[in-house]
C-alpha cells in the first residue's frame, strides 16, 4: 500500500461507525435529531478529511466535466466523453456551483463535490426516522447516521444516491397527496434513472387507481419537463433530443464486476470496452432477462405487503441478480431496511459496510502490481454480500389481504410494520 497508516486510519473509521450502529441497537439509544446530525455530520466530515487523496474516476472527472458543462450552458451528455453522462442535468445543477467554487475560490473539487451528497445523506438520516415512526424514529435515524455505507457512499464516493433517496423516501412519507409522491420520485428518476424501480411499490401503496393515475402521471411529468426544456437549460440543439432520449435509455453501468458475472468472466475473460464481444454481450443480455425476472416476481410475491418492503424487495432483488453495478448500489434499500428492520438485517448491512470499505479505502491504494494481484478477487467477494441478501429479505411481512396495504402515513407505516410490538413479531438491527 502508498499509505498504510492513512488506510489504518481510515478503517478505524469504519469500526467506529459499526461499533456506534450496533450499540445504538444493543443499548436502544435514542438521542435527539440535533445530537443525530451532529453524529452524522461528523462521521462524513471525519472520512471526507481523510479521504482526499481518493480520487473516484466518475467524481473526478465525468461529474467535473457536467458541472463545467452546465456553466458554459453546454448539454451535459453531448460533451462529454461516451457513456461519461446519461443523466438529465438535475444533479449537473447541483455540480455546477461546486466547480464554480472550485474555479473562483479556489476550493478543492475533491472537497467541494462532496459536500452536496452528504448535506443529502444528511436529509436521509431525517426521513427513515419519519419513516421507522415515533416509538423507534430516533434510534432507527441515529442507525442510518452511524452506517459505515452511506457515510463511504456520501464522503468518499460522492455520488448522486443520497438525492434520490431523499426525494424517493419522500415520496413514500406523502403517499396521502398522490401528486406530490409522484412529483418527488420523478425529482429521483431525475437525478438518476434506477428510482424509477421504486415505482411500482410507490403505486401499489395506493389505495384507489385514480391515486395511482395521478401519481405516475407526475413521476412521468418531471424528468418529461427537465427533457423538453434542455435546449433553454443547457443549450442542447433541439435535433439532438432524440440522441439525448436514447444515451438515457441505453444507460447501463459496466458488467462482470460484481456477483455472477465477476465469476464467469473471471473464468473466460471479455473484455467490456470491446462492445461486439460475443461472450460480453451474452452476460448482459441474461443479466438484464434476469433482473427483470428476479423484480417481477419480488413484485408479485410481495404485492400485498406495505409499499415500503415492496421497495426493499424489489430493489434487493435487483441487486441479487443483476449482471451491471456499481457499490454505490448497495444504498438503494438501505433506507428501508434500516427503518424496518428485519430480524437479520444487520447481516446485510455488516456484509455490504465492509465490501464498500475495502473498495473505496482498500483497493485505491493498492500499488498497481498488487492490484493486480488482489484486484481480481474483489468482485468475487460479492457473492458474500449477495449471500446475505435472500436472508435480509421481509419474508414475513406479507399483509393477509389487499385491504391492510398502508395509506402512505408514517404512523400507519409504523402500526403495520412487521415489528411492531403489538404484532407479536421480532424486530432486531
Amino acid at each position: 500500500m502508498n499509505h498504510p497508516w492513512l488506510v489504518g486510519l481510515r478503517l478505524l473509521l469504519v469500526a467506529v461507525c459499526f461499533a456506534l450502529f450496533f450499540l445504538a441497537s444493543r443499548r436502544g439509544w435514542r438521542p435527539s435529531l440535533k445530537a443525530t446530525l451532529a453524529v452524522a455530520l461528523g462521521l462524513r466530515l471525519a472520512m471526507l478529511a481523510l479521504s482526499q487523496d481518493i480520487r473516484p474516476y466518475d467524481l473526478v472527472n465525468d461529474f467535473h466535466t457536467a458541472g463545467a458543462n452546465v456553466l458554459a450552458h453546454q448539454d451535459p451528455i453531448l460533451n462529454t466523453r461516451p457513456t461519461g453522462w446519461n443523466y438529465t442535468p438535475l444533479y449537473a445543477f447541483v455540480l455546477a456551483p461546486a466547480v464554480w467554487l472550485e474555479q473562483h475560490l479556489g476550493v478543492p473539487w475533491l472537497v467541494v463535490s462532496r459536500l452536496a451528497p452528504i448535506a443529502f445523506d444528511l436529509g436521509v438520516v431525517v426521513l427513515v426516522g419519519l419513516l421507522a415512526g415515533r416509538e423507534t424514529g430516533a434510534l432507527r435515524r441515529f442507525q442510518y447516521a452511524c452506517l459505515p455505507l452511506p457515510v463511504l457512499v456520501s464522503a468518499v464516493h460522492g455520488q448522486m444516491e443520497p438525492l434520490c433517496l431523499l426525494f424517493a423516501v419522500g415520496a413514500f412519507l406523502v403517499l396521502r397527496r398522490p401528486w406530490l409522491a409522484g412529483a418527488l420520485l420523478g425529482l429521483a428518476i431525475s437525478v438518476k434513472s434506477w428510482p424509477a424501480l421504486f415505482l411500482p411499490a410507490l403505486l401499489l401503496g395506493l389505495r384507489t387507481n385514480a391515486d395511482r393515475l395521478r401519481a405516475f402521471t407526475a413521476t412521468a411529468a418531471v424528468p418529461a419537463l427537465f427533457l423538453v426544456t434542455l435546449p433553454l437549460t443547457v443549450g442542447t440543439p433541439l435535433d439532438e433530443l432524440p440522441r439525448i432520449v436514447k444515451t438515457m435509455l441505453g444507460y447501463s453501468p459496466n458488467v462482470g464486476t460484481w456477483g455472477w458475472p465477476a465469476v464467469l468472466l473471471e473464468f473466460r475473460p471479455a473484455d467490456p470496452h470491446v462492445w461486439d464481444d460475443p461472450f460480453y454481450l451474452a452476460v448482459r443480455r441474461i443479466g438484464t432477462l434476469l433482473t427483470l425476472a428476479a423484480v417481477l416476481a419480488a413484485l408479485w410475491y410481495w404485492r400485498r405487503a406495505r409499499c415500503t418492503d415492496i421497495a426493499l424487495a424489489t430493489t434487493s432483488s435487483f441487486q441479487a441478480v443483476t449482471a451491471a453495478h456499481g457499490v454505490q448500489y448497495l444504498l438503494w434499500p438501505t433506507p428501508f431496511l434500516v427503518s424496518a428492520p428485519t430480524p437479520r438485517a444487520s447481516w446485510f448491512h455488516t456484509a455490504a459496510g465492509l465490501y464498500a470499505a475495502v473498495g473505496y479505502l482498500v483497493m485505491t491504494d493498492l500499488t498497481p502490481d498488487a492490484y493486480t494481484t488482489w484486484g481480481r478477487w474483489y468482485p468475487l467477494a460479492s457473492l458474500l454480500v449477495i449471500a446475505t441478501i435472500p436472508l435480509t429479505l421481509p419474508w414475513n411481512r406479507r399483509l393477509p389481504r389487499r385491504g391492510l396495504r398502508p395509506e402512505g402515513s408514517h404512523e400507519i407505516e409504523r402500526r403495520r410494520c412487521a415489528g411492531d410490538p403489538a404484532r407479536g413479531a421480532r424486530t432486531v438491527s
